[in-house]
């Protein structure tokens, strides 16, 4: 418990500042493997916990347009966090690659996963989101031209650097294939309460920046897909109240931060008058009612649904019945995050419910 207790000190309220923050991520940076292998009792608070906590509080105290001169500490700022965040999205992706790179490798679409998704998962990727969204409007001033310039850009999907685009993507993707049916039930009402508590909080930030960045026409499908799945492994409820408080607060981030897309209010409207009635309709039909599309018929952008798997889009069939599959979280190959060459069969049908 050694790291958990060193931590205590940058969990104050003297440390709730951008410095703190900045601090606090550095600090977990480098012990993040010993955070990962303490075990905690289930009815206790992990050190994902505090830092969350921490997180939340700071986010209501920062003022964005505090002077960089006076942060305090050496270096710039800017790219503190920024590393950080990229140092820290970098193991979180390695922690997801562990379990999945036996699963892809097995090529099998009825494979379960070798572990369940716990409430640490969770809370591992909530810091990400809680930091990126803290700093989203962060800017740097370049040197030559001196214009100020936004350090946490779209970017691209298939990028190295950390970019929102590549982050939801990859990280959030890789994710969301682990928790497809597979999140644990601890048995211990708090902690279960406290878990749905994160997940959807998890769900909230997700659709934000989902929302607020532009999808060019070709990556519809890891838009599409990550919205369907994160809706399907949530599991808030089957009606439409349940998800109430979520738009209100995917809604209150519009308030908060300066950079925001222009289609941010369509894409809400969007999301809560089509997508979300559509899939709550299609998620309460008996399996006998529902539609279904034979492989061979399958178009473009065709998302399809198999309980293993989530949803997904179909790339390429091949003439023995084994596909390309796409999907937000896959491996990426080339520039495309695909599950290649995967047996599924001539007659294999996969239910269509978004086109």
């Amino acid at each position: 418990m050694g790291k958990i207790n060193h931590l205590s000190k940058y969990l104050t309220a003297e440390s709730e500042s951008k410095e703190g923050v900045d601090k606090l991520l550095e600090y977990v940076v480098s012990n993040w493997t010993s955070f990962q292998d303490q075990e905690v009792a289930p009815n206790q608070e992990t050190s994902n916990d505090l830092v969350l906590d921490f997180l939340q509080k700071v986010e209501a105290k920062v003022d964005k347009e505090t002077p960089k001169e006076d942060l305090g500490g050496e270096g710039n700022q800017e790219s503190l966090i920024f590393t950080s965040l990229q140092k820290l999205t970098d193991r979180v992706n390695k922690k997801y690659d562990i379990v999945l790179n036996p699963y892809f490798k097995k090529k099998s679409i009825t494979s379960d996963q070798d572990r369940k998704v716990e409430i640490q998962d969770v809370t591992n990727l909530l810091i990400l989101t809680e930091v990126l969204l803290m700093h989203y409007d962060l800017e740097e001033v370049d040197e030559d031209s001196k214009i100020a310039i936004k350090v946490f850009l779209d970017g691209k999907i298939n990028q190295k650097p950390f970019g929102i685009k590549n982050f939801l993507v990859k990280t959030v993707g890789k994710f969301l294939v682990l928790a497809n049916n597979n999140f644990i039930v601890y048995g211990d009402k708090e902690l279960d309460e406290k878990f749905d508590k994160y997940k959807k909080q998890l769900l909230c930030e997700v659709l934000f920046l989902i929302f607020n960045v532009s999808w060019l026409p070709k990556e519809r499908t890891y838009k599409n897909t990550l919205i369907l799945n994160f809706l399907q492994c949530m599991n808030l409820g089957d009606e439409i109240d349940a998800y109430g408080d979520v738009m209100s607060k995917v809604l209150s981030y519009t308030q908060k931060i300066k950079n925001l897309n222009p289609s941010i209010v369509k894409e809400c409207t969007t999301f809560h008058e089509r997508t979300l009635p559509q899939y709550l309709e299609w998620k309460q039909l008996e399996i006998k009612d529902r539609t279904f599309k034979q492989l061979g018929y399958v178009e473009d952008y065709n998302i399809l649904f198999a309980k293993k798997l989530g949803f997904f889009t179909v790339d390429t069939i091949q003439s023995n019945g084994n596909s390309d599959i796409v999907r937000a979280g896959y491996p990426l190959v080339e520039e495309h995050f695909v599950w290649e060459n995967v047996p599924m069969g001539d007659k294999t049908k996969k239910k269509v419910i978004y086109q």
